[in-house]
């Protein structure tokens, strides 16, 4: 079992995961299930329901499992704005699903977000000014990086 879990926590890394625009593709997935069940009997209606719940939930699996991150993550802001664009509080409970670099660099200032160059997995690094020599845990590849700008004042 917990080879199983380990290579899935291997498949898992450097994809995108879940945001507010995740949680709200399958809640409205999950409604149009209920609406294509209620409305099986009558021609076509249930069958078209149906077909359009399967593309939302297939849409929002696509997104979980993107390596595009970025593309994913102005997705999710866009929606956000939408939502924020009309008054809704719903935007304020979604922002907290949303999960990303940026919103963890928000968090700490005193920290630099770099991609290591073989693995791709993102490494985080003291925010010193200066050329670095960078080890990544993952693969054990060494690279350099430059950070030009040091921690922020407080």
């Amino acid at each position: 079992m917990g080879k199983l879990l380990f290579r899935l926590g291997l498949m898992m890394r450097n994809r995108y995961g879940t945001d507010a625009l995740y949680y709200a593709l399958v809640l409205l997935s999950a409604v149009l299930m209920v609406f294509s069940f209620l409305l099986r009997r009558i021609r076509y209606v249930g069958m078209a329901l149906t077909i359009l719940w399967l593309i939302v939930l297939f849409y929002a699996f696509a997104r979980f499992f993107s390596t595009n991150i970025e593309k994913r993550r102005r997705e999710n802001e866009s929606f956000l704005r939408l939502l924020g664009r009309y008054g809704n509080d719903v935007s304020s409970r979604l922002q907290d699903f949303s999960t990303g670099a940026a919103a963890v660099q928000k968090r700490d200032p005193d920290k630099k977000y770099v991609k290591c160059p073989k693995c791709k997995s993102t490494l985080r690094v003291p925010r010193q000014k200066g050329k670095h020599t960078v080890r990544c845990p993952r693969c054990d590849h060494r690279f350099q990086i430059r950070i030009i700008f040091g921690a922020k004042k407080k």
